[in-house]
């Protein structure tokens, strides 16, 4: 049952249910000793009582909290009041990726600044050793201001150290199918070149409007994924620049050998393939691109709506 408005969790009080999931709510609540709003999410009342799941909701607050990060959604608090397990996370307002993605097809200038941020966001994560294992549009946020954050990362797993082996766990077929890269899908695990086959596929979706190996049925995706070519992005984008294309087209490559190896690497190409082309691009726009590639490179050395959080 919903929590009613006024309820009390800890120091927050909550406001109003933002969002259901098979998963449990997400609320907007005060943070009374902070004096902020914040979203609140609470584990269902079954799901708190089932140590896999119980384990994976704290899984997620430990990573994100290792990730405090711009492109990334910040947490600030865990507890448990009355048995009732819940997450304190910072308020998005906005929309997400996939409600962006609604209106059509994204112009490719936008969808530049998106994906550049998402890499900066990746690259980070990946720099701690992170893979996001579900970069999808619902888990992209627009932020009102023109930031991006990369959310919910209930399937984030770590890279094993060398010589330890992975658990059956860690080797299940998980993640969104359509996202999915080959390797994910042949059951290997999977790493950072993973999560940049999933940004490549995002983008093309951004700028054609259909997903590169979307099928009828998640079998029949799936096998695309393994044995087709995606779809030509010149063929349904219109004025989208050859040379992004090709950036696109790197990171869909189904060897992981074959793609662009970081996101770091995505960021330069991105730059690249758009910097001739862009017309007389304004202060702002260099100042961003610039913005990004220090604040990657330093993140690399060193080492939403809510309702999306399920």
């Amino acid at each position: 049952m919903p929590l009613e408005i006024g309820a009390r969790l800890g120091s927050y009080t909550v406001v109003g249910l933002l969002g259901t999931g098979g998963m449990g709510e997400v609320y907007r609540a005060r943070d009374e000793r902070l004096a902020r709003d914040v979203a609140v999410k609470i584990l269902a009342k079954g799901l708190a009582e089932d140590s896999k799941e119980l384990a994976r909701f704290e899984q997620e607050a430990r990573t994100l909290a290792s990730l405090a990060h711009p492109n990334i959604l910040n947490i600030f608090d865990v507890g448990e009041h009355d048995a009732v397990r819940y997450a304190v996370m910072e308020l998005l307002e906005g929309e997400t990726l996939r409600e962006r993605m609604a209106h059509g097809a994204i112009p490719w200038r936008t969808a530049v600044a998106i994906a550049m941020a998402v890499a900066k966001g990746l690259a980070a994560t990946h720099a701690k050793g992170i893979i996001h294992r579900d970069l999808k549009p619902e888990n992209v946020f627009l932020l009102v201001d023109g930031g991006v954050k990369v959310l919910d990362f209930g399937l984030a797993r770590r890279e094993p150290r060398p010589g330890v082996e992975p658990t059956p766990e860690e080797e299940r077929l998980i993640g969104t199918a359509v996202y999915m890269a080959p390797e994910q899908i042949m059951g290997q695990l999977a790493d950072a070149r993973t999560d940049i086959f999933a940004l490549g596929a995002l983008m093309h979706e951004m700028l054609t409007g259909n997903r590169p190996f979307g099928r009828v049925t998640v079998g029949e995706t799936m096998g695309a994924i393994l044995h087709a070519d995606p779809l030509p992005i010149e063929s349904t984008a219109g004025k989208v620049p050859v040379a992004l294309s090709r950036v696109i087209r790197r990171c869909l490559e189904k060897d992981p050998d074959q793609r662009l190896q970081s996101a770091l690497d995505v960021a330069f190409a991105l730059s690249e393939a758009t910097a001739p082309v862009q017309a007389a691009p304004s202060q702002s726009w260099r100042s961003r691109v610039g913005w990004f590639l220090a604040g990657a490179a330093a993140g690399a050395a060193a080492g939403a709506l809510v309702s999306t959080l399920w």
